[in-house]
């Protein structure tokens, strides 16, 4: 990967306007950095992934389990990342894609939300070298420039064949999102990772951990799942779970690709279900499991009861924390207030751009 050091945690990423600044002698009178901001983000115009159904590895029978709620929650701190990404011009029809990156960790020592350490936010280029180069005999010349203005950038499509490299500029759109997503993650799972080293208590991810190795049945850290592209079991599985009473858990199940990778996962209803949205108030849990839960020969008992403890815990935490509400965000069903305000941290640190 052609790519730059880019400034991290402790450290001032420079301003969108800076980052315009030296890139315009680049790109020239094609780049306006008012025009680029006046539209929406390339994540919000980014089409997602169709919805699906797949299969897990049940620990449990089927059968709804009530949380008691009432109890304080024991998170201590709430992890988030964002991505703000924008077409700046297209440097002979490849365009050229300015993003930030953002994540960091908030804590709540005394009913107050504050900054753990500090935030990792990182700003660059994503583009395709292989795109320039197919596009003009100055391609390689281009690129140098763009490397040279001391900009952070990213080739977009380095390791493709020359043919898997896409042509249409919004396939080009759509690999450097990818990219942009990839570095969200990184600065995600770098952080998750100082927080386990020396954890202070409970972290709450936003999203899965599947990927991020820090994350062990030692770390006191889960994720929680928002969105439900995918949905996971069987059809009978799935009328029992859309029909999941508010307070109330799934069975425990495994969730991953190979055995080996998998994540223990379960589903728990925030609020009661709607008429029009069978899964308002849903979300899906994620940690780590303890050992011989995703074992070759099945799960191990003494493993699914440690389980079962955790889950009803965190379940009972995660119901602690409906209160705030998060209004105005249309999301306010599943998104609590911790993270709603680990959001609007971010957007404020990252600005418009």
């Amino acid at each position: 990967m052609t790519e730059r050091t880019a400034p991290g945690r402790g450290e001032a990423a420079p301003s969108w306007r800076a980052l315009v600044r030296a890139v315009r002698p680049w790109l020239g009178a094609a780049v306006d950095a008012d025009r680029a901001l006046e539209g929406a983000p390339l994540e919000a115009r980014a089409s997602g992934d169709p919805p699906a159904v797949a299969g897990c590895l049940l620990l449990e029978p089927w059968a709804p389990r009530p949380i008691p709620v009432g109890e304080p929650s024991g998170v201590r701190g709430f992890l988030d990342g964002i991505q703000r990404s924008r077409v700046l011009a297209h440097r002979d029809g490849v365009p050229v894609v300015a993003a930030t990156v953002a994540a960091a960790i908030r804590v709540r020592p005394e009913r107050t939300l504050a900054t753990w350490e500090a935030p990792a936010v990182q700003r660059g280029l994503y583009l395709s070298r292989q795109a320039l180069v197919a596009a003009s005999q100055e391609g390689e010349a281009a690129w140098a420039d763009v490397v040279a203005t001391g900009v952070p950038v990213c080739d977009t499509t380095e390791g493709l064949d020359g043919e898997a490299v896409p042509l249409h500029p919004r396939a080009l759109q759509q690999r450097a999102l990818e990219r942009v997503a990839l570095a969200r993650e990184r600065l995600e799972r770098r952080l998750a990772a100082d927080w386990c080293r020396r954890p202070p208590g409970w972290l709450w991810v936003d999203g899965g951990i599947a990927g991020n190795v820090a994350i062990d049945a030692a770390a006191p850290a889960f994720g929680v799942v928002k969105s439900h592209t995918t949905l996971y079991g069987t059809a009978a599985d799935l009328r029992q779970l859309l029909a999941l009473p508010e307070a109330e858990r799934s069975p425990l199940l495994l969730v991953g690709h190979r055995l080996r990778r998998a994540v223990a996962s379960w589903y728990l209803r925030l609020r009661s279900a709607t008429a029009a949205d069978p899964l308002h108030g849903l979300v899906r849990v994620e940690v780590a499991p303890p050992e011989g839960v995703a074992a070759e020969d099945g799960p191990d008992p003494a493993g699914v009861a440690q389980l079962q403890a955790v889950a009803d815990r965190v379940s009972g935490w995660i119901l602690a924390e409906r209160a705030p509400v998060a209004l105005p965000d249309p999301r306010w069903d599943t998104l609590t207030y911790g993270i709603h305000a680990c959001e609007r941290y971010l957007a404020a640190v990252v600005g418009p751009a």
